[in-house]
């Protein structure tokens, strides 16, 4: 089962909202993010946050479509992007797509990729998607099919990266080892219709994008 959360970050065209919504089960909003959603005209599943960035206009439309909303205090543990994954876990999903969640403040993009390091650790599939990149962490192998103008970087999240193998890649490696702070795995770029990572320890923060 496949989960799609939108959150109120950074999305410069709702159009790639219509084709994520496409692709899953379940689609949740996180707080803000459901003005997006209305304006790429999705009906999601359910609303879920403090409610603090959602206009009287969105919250009028979800109200009207009989939305449901999951409302929490202000002040709480959890932001709404994670309230959101909270949910969907309990949904049974095993695997979350999210969009919204990158933008202007550093610090909620950070702790959102951070959540995807939250879902490794309970076997649960994640990706971040954005206008420019896609974002993946990972512990062991990872397949990406190769788009024109896009990069591939490979950067050690929490320790060193050990016996890591690039195959499909420009500069391909065999059972390297990358240091934590070191920017050997930067700016890669696929040749075959796919690259292909796997790592023997350690976990690596993958990311796919273009300028």
């Amino acid at each position: 089962m496949k989960a799609l959360i939108i959150s109120s970050g950074n999305i410069k065209d709702t159009k790639i909202l219509v084709e994520l919504h496409k692709q899953v089960d379940l689609t949740i909003c996180a707080d803000g993010g459901s003005a997006y959603a209305i304006k790429a005209n999705i009906e999601p599943d359910i609303v879920i946050g403090d409610l603090d960035s959602i206009d009287k206009g969105t919250l009028k439309v979800i109200e009207n479509n009989n939305i449901k909303i999951f409302k929490y205090p202000t002040k709480k543990d959890m932001t709404d992007t994670e309230l959101a994954i909270e949910y969907a876990i309990e949904k049974g999903v095993n695997e979350i797509i999210f969009t919204g969640v990158t933008g202007n403040r550093l610090d909620h993009t950070l702790s959102n990729i951070m959540l995807l390091y939250k879902l490794l650790k309970i076997g649960v599939k994640g990706k971040i998607i954005d206008s420019n990149n896609e974002i993946y962490i990972t512990d062991n192998s990872l397949n990406l099919q190769r788009q024109n103008g896009t990069y591939v970087s490979i950067i050690p999240l929490v320790n060193d990266l050990q016996g890591v193998t690039l195959k499909g890649f420009e500069y391909e490696t065999e059972n390297i080892d990358i240091k934590i702070g070191s920017t050997l795995g930067i700016s890669n770029e696929i040749k075959d219709k796919k690259g292909s990572i796997n790592i023997k320890n350690g976990v690596a923060l993958v990311i796919k994008s273009r300028d």
